[in-house]
């Protein structure tokens, strides 16, 4: 790295971290200031809507519960009277039994149930109206507390006014049961010939062979339901003149928190204060059985006139309208009330967001100076480190590049001294032929100039194989341009002696093509790839071993592909033949630094790539299987 820009990076490493913790902290109080600001600005503007919305949700949420709670207790109602006949007639039952087992031994039975019907007669229940009835399984009326002279009359064909045997019947069912429910219609009073629903429970009372029961006219049950109803509501309520207002199906008040308006007319009261639209709008609702009104009324315990929004609801079967609502001048001082709260809050949240941004300034610039000078530190000491290690690496590549080429060159000895054997053969041959026809006296200048032409041919060949030798290992690293076949030739000549001792045939299809790269380097990546392919052929006893070698052009770069028929490299390690010190030959004949020093060079220093592959193909119409080497390099470096 270069001082200056070390330097650079020094001072920004030491104020980076301070300036971006204020400017972060700056942004961030901006933002929740700005935040604020909008939320309190459309909160103020929103208030007033939203607070209308939500009283009249709160209001029509109000009528709904009570709505919910009414038509339950209206789909309760005859279940509710059946459990109170049942428990009335239950007790009364017991009444009769304890006189019958208290007096069973001393008086006769006539007398007992002369006891029982006195006990009996006057016990009346359900304000008043509910009484009780004896008949005997002959169907003799045996008590009428309120028809008295059906007593000891025959009532056992009794019609009602549907043709139902109200005695026959149940005495029937009794038969079967100890007790039952039972309906009937039957008229109120005298002076009221409309017959009415009435339920009744009814009970064997086995001792005197009777029944006991009793009865209750729905319609009365429900007014007294009703009743019961209305008493709750008026103790309702759930907010500051907010109370619930109930009407009838005359129009009338049957429920009010102002009790001088009870049995009132609703629309003459209304038309006192409102106008004749506001009256319509509220007739309309009530046919649509729901919905809001505006209109205006007087406000509890004032004769202030104020304008109200009221929730009203239909209860179906007892034509009854419920209603709720809010005066609106209520809602304005709550308003205005939510809009102060909201203000002073709004300033509270200020005052602390400006003693947190201080506190926050005051803590982190600091902090954040001891941080970076913390980093400065640690990255100069992991600077010297990574320079150590750098150094370290140059070093160890450079030995290898070393070995590389050290085992390169043992290869290569080997390959001259192979390749000078014949030379030296002919050159000695040649001088011993020459030497003998001087002993001997013979003359013959063709035969001398043609030994002198051999030892001259021989000699030159030795040069050249020298010259190569020292070419490939010339240290010089500077870029030029060559062809591809001639780098080729160079490489095939230095192994060409191993080749044909060992019988492995080379095919060649290569495009002329030159490129603008480092020769030598690529050179030593090819003898290392093609000496591969060479030492696998002869480990697996391939008997007639290729090698092919295509070169073509692909685009702005060149592709070299060289491939074997040595069965393929075992797919558990095809991935690590690029390692170092990675070699399944044994240490006698490889280093396992060849195929990564080859890989270093194609993609460091020559901006290329090598892959490998297994790869199965045909030639001479045989089924050949072997690896494959793909370098790409440009061919303008």
């Amino acid at each position: 790295m270069n001082y200056k820009n070390e330097k650079q990076l020094l001072i920004f490493i030491r104020f980076a971290l301070p300036i971006l913790a204020l400017l972060f902290t700056i942004a961030i109080t901006t933002f929740l200031y700005i935040e604020k600001k909008t939320k309190f600005n459309k909160l103020t503007e929103e208030i007033q809507s939203t607070f209308i919305k939500n009283k009249k949700q709160t209001i029509k949420e109000q009528i709904d519960n009570l709505y919910y709670y009414i038509v339950s207790e209206q789909k309760d109602l005859q279940e509710n009277l059946e459990k109170s006949l049942s428990y009335e007639v239950k007790q009364t039952h017991k009444i009769a039994k304890n006189i019958y087992y208290r007096y069973k031994h001393n008086h006769s039975k006539d007398e007992i149930k002369e006891m029982i019907k006195a006990a009996i007669r006057e016990i009346r229940f359900n304000n008043d109206r509910a009484y009780f009835f004896i008949i005997d399984k002959e169907g003799k009326n045996q008590l009428h507390p309120i028809m008295p002279e059906l007593e000891g009359k025959d009532v056992y064909n009794t019609r009602d006014s549907k043709g139902s045997y109200i005695v026959k019947e149940p005495l029937e069912l009794l038969k079967k049961k100890d007790e039952i429910f039972y309906n009937w219609y039957w008229v109120k009073s005298q002076e009221d010939k409309k017959e009415y629903k009435k339920i009744g429970f009814i009970k064997n009372f086995h001792e005197l062979n009777w029944v006991i029961g009793t009865g209750e006219y729905l319609e009365e049950f429900s007014k007294d339901t009703q009743e019961k109803i209305l008493k709750q509501i008026e103790k309702l309520r759930y907010g500051k003149n907010s109370y619930f207002i109930v009407t009838n199906k005359d129009e009338k008040y049957i429920s009010h928190v102002n009790k001088n308006l009870i049995n009132k007319d609703v629309f003459k009261i209304l038309e006192e204060t409102n106008t004749t639209e506001s009256i319509d709008t509220i007739k309309k609702i009530l046919k649509t059985k729901e919905g809001f009104v505006t209109l205006d009324f007087f406000k509890p315990n004032s004769n202030v006139v104020s304008s109200k929004i009221i929730y009203l609801k239909n209860i179906p079967n007892w034509g009854w309208t419920i209603s709720t609502g809010f005066y609106v001048d209520d809602a304005s001082k709550a308003i205005e009330d939510e809009k102060k709260r909201i203000e002073k809050e709004y300033q509270e949240n200020l005052k602390n967001l400006l003693f947190i941004f201080l506190i926050s300034i005051i803590i982190l610039v600091p902090l954040f100076f001891y941080i970076s000078f913390i980093i400065e530190k640690k990255f100069k000491k992991y600077k010297d480190s990574i320079q150590e290690h750098i150094d370290e690496n140059q070093k160890q590549y450079k030995l290898l590049a070393q070995k590389s080429k050290l085992t390169a060159m043992g290869e290569m000895l080997a390959n001259i001294a192979h390749q000078w054997k014949q030379p030296l053969s002919l050159i000695t041959t040649s001088t011993s032929s020459i030497k003998l026809n001087k002993e001997l006296g013979i003359k013959d200048d063709e035969f001398l100039y043609k030994s002198i032409d051999n030892i001259q041919i021989n000699a030159n060949h030795l040069a050249e194989t020298i010259n190569d030798f020292m070419d490939f290992f010339r240290p010089d690293k500077n870029k030029n341009k060559f062809f591809m076949k001639d780098v080729i030739a160079k490489t095939l000549k230095l192994l060409s002696s191993q080749f044909q001792a060992k019988k492995i045939e080379i095919i060649q299809q290569i495009q002329d093509i030159s490129i603008i790269s480092y020769e030598r380097e690529l050179l030593q990546v090819l003898l290392n790839i093609i000496s591969n392919s060479k030492d696998a052929i002869l480990e697996n006893s391939i008997e007639n071993g290729l090698i092919f070698i295509e070169i073509y052009k692909n685009e702005n770069n060149v592709i070299i592909e060289i491939k074997d028929n040595a069965k393929g490299i075992n797919e558990n390690i095809k991935e690590r033949i690029f390692e170092p010190y990675f070699t399944t030959k044994n240490k006698a004949q490889g280093t396992g630094i060849g195929l990564y020093m080859s890989q270093e060079i194609i993609t460091k220093h020559m901006n290329g790539t090598i892959e490998v592959d297994n790869i199965q193909y045909e030639y001479n119409k045989q089924i050949e299987k072997g690896a494959i080497f793909k370098i790409t390099l440009p061919i303008s470096n």
